[in-house]
């Protein structure tokens, strides 16, 4: 089932900007000022272990804004409760919009690839998924809006559900960090943070160094969200790409019609 085609049965509002609520732990890059972007992004990693069938949503991921954290570029990696995919989005705070490439089913194990790179003759930027085990790829390009420049580099752990609920690995690692600044290798200029925005699970961002980021968690640990019934952290983690999530979710509570 196509969860991109449904998304757009949700309502679409903007309230807010990046880092978004539902965004735990997370890395983001600070980009020296002799810069005036970012022009290529590429990480690797290895999709996490089969988590416990639920209706539980989340993604790792990582992506970029320029200064105002209005336009999300990101290649993402979603659980959707029995399996794992990945495609790449693009979500616009204000207007808001939001368009994803075709998604594909991929396995516990595989090596996925992201690539952002920006294109100057047509001011865009080319967002870009690999399966490297099968050579599938997802893409789209996306226009920047008014001329706006990426400059803010991140890497997320996102959507927050119960501990039990998330992978039993308790760590997504991203590696083979690659980034260029205005066509010139900037890897080892970029300056790394670790944050948390909505803290659950102890989910912490370690940074490794320059070219490695990991993400950890523990499966064990209590939540607050233990308490909150499957509608209202279905309807909790309804923002950006969970819109469509949420959909395909909430449609499993509809009454079956009879004869």
């Amino acid at each position: 089932r196509s969860f991109v085609l449904v998304a757009a049965l949700l309502p679409l509002t903007s309230t807010a900007q990046d880092p978004a609520s539902g965004w735990m732990a997370y890395a983001v890059g600070n980009m020296p000022d002799a810069y005036e972007r970012i022009t290529r992004l590429e990480m690797t990693w290895k999709v996490g272990e089969d988590a416990k069938s639920s209706r539980a949503f989340y993604s790792p991921w990582f992506g970029m804004d320029p200064d105002d954290n209005l336009n999300l570029i990101q290649p993402v990696n979603p659980w959707g409760g029995s399996s794992w995919s990945m495609y790449t989005e693009y979500f616009q705070w204000s207007p808001t919009s939001n368009s994803n490439s075709r998604s594909y089913s991929v396995e516990a194990g595989q090596t996925l690839q992201g690539v952002l790179e920006y294109s100057e003759a047509n001011d865009e930027y080319l967002l870009s998924q690999t399966i490297l085990e099968t050579g599938k790829t997802s893409s789209q390009t996306v226009t920047c809006q008014s001329g706006k420049k990426y400059t803010i580099p991140y890497v997320v752990y996102e959507k927050t559900w119960p501990c039990g609920d998330y992978p039993p690995d308790g760590i997504v690692t991203f590696y083979d960090i690659k980034a260029e600044c205005d066509g010139t290798d900037c890897t080892d200029d970029i300056e790394w943070e670790a944050s948390v925005k909505d803290a659950n699970c102890e989910m912490a961002a370690n940074i490794v160094n320059s070219t490695t980021i990991s993400i950890t968690w523990d499966t064990s640990a209590t939540s607050k969200y233990d308490a909150l019934s499957h509608e209202e952290l279905r309807e909790l983690n309804s923002g950006g790409w969970g819109r469509a999530y949420a959909v395909v979710d909430a449609a499993l509570d509809e009454p079956t019609a009879t004869v």
